[in-house]
């Protein structure tokens, strides 16, 4: 017996509503696939990958965002190339996102104040570490200072983190959905123009 389709599955006006449905669920419940994306930046001839978490999803604006350090080498690779792709997948709707991007890195800036003061306390701690991620270590350890090893700071004492603190936020220019279904998949593409309007075509799966 073949599944019930959803509504989206022959209309493809139905599509980019329904992808900006699950990352607007993805910024705020921590069960949904599409919390956890990979992100993939291109640094020379070398793409680099990560699983970072969604912050933001902003349809009106077509932007994605997240948190990172300032001293990482996904930041390093978005100055020479703000190129910035996103993989979403969820198992249990069966649907693949792949969103490409213009990237912009927020510093000191009214973005990051106001994303720092939402920042958790258990979240603050990971940009309290003394050396930038991916440094060599002699020894393991999870970078902030030993005694903060299986205890929180106050809150007062994670304000110097602010430092390595940045935003993320990548302007979406192309999406492609794949809806995988045992009665036949459905994959289309979406082009974003610069006024944000939307044009959504079928592809072969």
């Amino acid at each position: 017996m073949n599944e019930k389709v959803p509504d989206f599955y022959n209309n493809k006006d139905l599509i980019f509503d329904e992808i900006w449905t699950l990352l607007s669920r993805g910024v705020v419940d921590r069960s949904e696939d599409f919390r956890l994306p990979v992100v993939i930046v291109n640094k020379g001839q070398i793409s680099d990958g990560r699983i970072v978490v969604l912050r933001g999803a902003f349809k009106d604006r077509r932007v994605l965002r997240f948190h990172t350090d300032l001293r990482s080498s996904k930041i390093e690779a978005l100055k020479e190339n703000n190129n910035i792709y996103f993989l979403f997948y969820n198992k249990k709707r069966k649907i693949q996102v792949r969103a490409k991007g213009k990237a912009t890195i927020h510093f000191k800036d009214k973005i990051t104040d106001e994303a720092w003061k939402k920042t958790m306390i258990i979240s603050r701690k990971c940009y309290l570490a003394t050396n930038a991620p991916g440094s060599v270590s002699e020894n393991p350890h999870p970078g902030y200072p030993e005694e903060l090893e299986g205890k929180n700071p106050k809150i007062e004492d994670t304000e110097i983190g602010y430092e390595n603190f940045c935003v993320v936020e990548s302007k979406i220019k192309e999406m492609e959905w794949l809806y995988l279904a045992s009665q036949g998949h459905r994959r289309a593409k979406i082009n974003i123009d610069d006024n944000g309007s939307v044009n959504t075509e079928w592809l072969t799966p």
